[in-house]
């Protein structure tokens, strides 16, 4: 239940002192009967079972494990009396709870009587104000108009201090029953029944793991935000795959556990498949890209060579007139130039395995300077020169960057290379979409995160949880 309106400083609050929910309480009092009734009849059973009755268990497993049934039924009767107290302590608090919501909105009610009255005081005459020095003696009736608003106005303020004196005895009340109910409470955990180091252990370490599940999911949320601001870099992906990886080897251990749903195994699969899925579409265009590289190399090669003959020979002409034509020893050094320079552009291509801007680009699955200078230009790309590209968001820019080279390498080498085929395209920009959906979508739109209030937005969603949870 939201907060209650009214003007609470009239009773010395800035807001309502008693923000509380009376179907919650019940839903709680309903809650712990049940479990006590659950676990008080599962401990029968064991206790039957650890007695000799064979009637719901038999044969040799059953006779070994008798002496522990017994045992684990005496926990459970101790569990159940946690589960009564809890109960009982809660039962004890909901007639208070009750009362001191009905007291303090009675002592509100009281309080803005008592500012209406002093309001009607405070408008009543009284001869006695503003009175001239010289004015004559007050009357009889007069003196009467001063002491009925003296009165009036004395007793709006007495009401409205038993205003706040009632709220205060309300807050006080349910503050002593709140006492009460916690201190039954923490004497029924004062029965013998402890936690194993064991338990203890596990209790740890599934909290940790909830933890990082929740850190590297949000990580993984903020490298999805980032890769839409500034797409194509690589580093994100290389941090996202490790946040994936992460998550899931927490959930598959959590789920191990007891503790986590096989759900979220699952979905934080689905999440590490996609990225492999695309380190797989990467490779394959990179695969086509080195090969492609090679044979247009080749054929710059032969047309850069047919180029240098072809000067060679004019320049062979032009050799006999050099040393008595002073113009035909200038085109002598201006096609040594030329030859010099298509010679140098050949040592660059072979070298730097670059080819009209067409070069092998580091893969996101091997960090390092490399793949950061790659990633530096997509970050240059995106704040200095304005260029946000579609194609890198949807993970299609090497298939595009294919099709291109395929196009040049024939047009200005007569090279045939091959380019990746459509579906490499729509298989990326689909498993991008599949991702956005499997983050998005289900991690934060269908999966309560577990914080404050956020325990649950479909209740589909704990029932397929719980399923897959102890289904297998």
């Amino acid at each position: 239940m939201p907060a209650r309106g009214g003007n609470w400083t009239l009773v010395g609050e800035a807001s309502d002192p008693m923000v509380a929910d009376v179907s919650v309480v019940q839903e709680l009092v309903s809650y712990y009967s049940t479990m006590a009734q659950e676990i008080t009849s599962e401990a029968a059973v064991l206790k039957s079972i650890g007695d000799g009755d064979d009637s719901q268990f038999k044969g040799s497993t059953a006779d070994a494990v008798r002496k522990k049934s017994g045992e684990v039924a005496g926990s459970l009767t101790k569990l159940s009396g946690r589960y009564d107290a809890i109960r009982d302590a809660l039962t004890g608090y909901l007639p208070e709870l009750e009362h001191g919501l009905a007291e303090s909105a009675a002592a509100l009610q009281d309080a803005e009587n008592a500012e209406a009255s002093g309001s009607r005081a405070g408008s009543m005459p009284d001869p006695s104000q503003d009175r001239a020095a010289d004015a004559p003696a007050i009357t009889s009736d007069e003196q009467g108009q001063v002491d009925a608003k003296h009165r009036a106005v004395e007793g709006a303020k007495a009401d409205a201090d038993a205003a706040t004196a009632r709220l205060r005895r309300s807050v006080d009340a349910l503050n002593g029953a709140g006492k009460a109910a916690a201190a039954t409470i923490r004497a029924a955990w004062d029965d013998g029944l402890h936690d194993t180091r064991g338990d203890k252990i596990k209790a740890f370490f599934s909290k940790l793991l909830k933890i990082l599940v929740k850190i590297f999911t949000y990580i993984g949320i903020a490298l999805a935000a980032l890769a839409i601001l500034i797409p194509g870099v690589g580093m994100f992906t290389f941090m996202a795959a490790v946040a994936a990886s992460v998550v899931l080897v927490a959930n598959i251990t959590l789920a191990g556990m007891g503790e986590g749903s096989w759900l979220d195994v699952i979905t934080s699969a689905v999440g590490l498949v996609l990225v492999g899925m695309g380190g797989a579409l990467t490779k394959a265009v990179s695969t086509l890209k080195t090969a492609g590289l090679a044979k247009g190399i080749r054929g710059f090669e032969k047309v850069n060579a047919a180029k240098i003959e072809k000067l060679q020979n004019v320049r062979s002409i032009h050799i006999k007139d050099a040393l008595t034509d002073p113009a035909a020893a200038r085109t002598v050094g201006t096609i040594n130039r030329h030859i010099n320079r298509l010679t140098q552009v050949r040592t660059d291509v072979r070298t730097k395995n670059v080819l009209d801007g067409f070069k092998e680009k580091p893969n996101w699955w091997h960090p390092g300077k490399t793949l950061w200078n790659e990633d530096k230009g997509k970050f240059r790309d995106v704040f200095q020169k304005g260029d946000w590209r579609a194609e890198r968001l949807f993970s299609v820019d090497r298939q595009n960057e294919m099709l291109k080279m395929q196009k040049e390498m024939w047009s200005k080498y007569g090279v045939q290379i091959a380019a990746s085929p459509t579906w490499h395209s729509w298989a990326s920009g689909g498993r991008v979409v599949a991702s956005w959906g499997n983050t998005i979508i289900y991690g934060q739109g269908l999966k309560p995160t577990g914080f404050g209030t956020d325990q649950q937005r479909l209740p589909g969603y704990n029932e397929a949880a719980k399923t897959l949870t102890h289904g297998f």
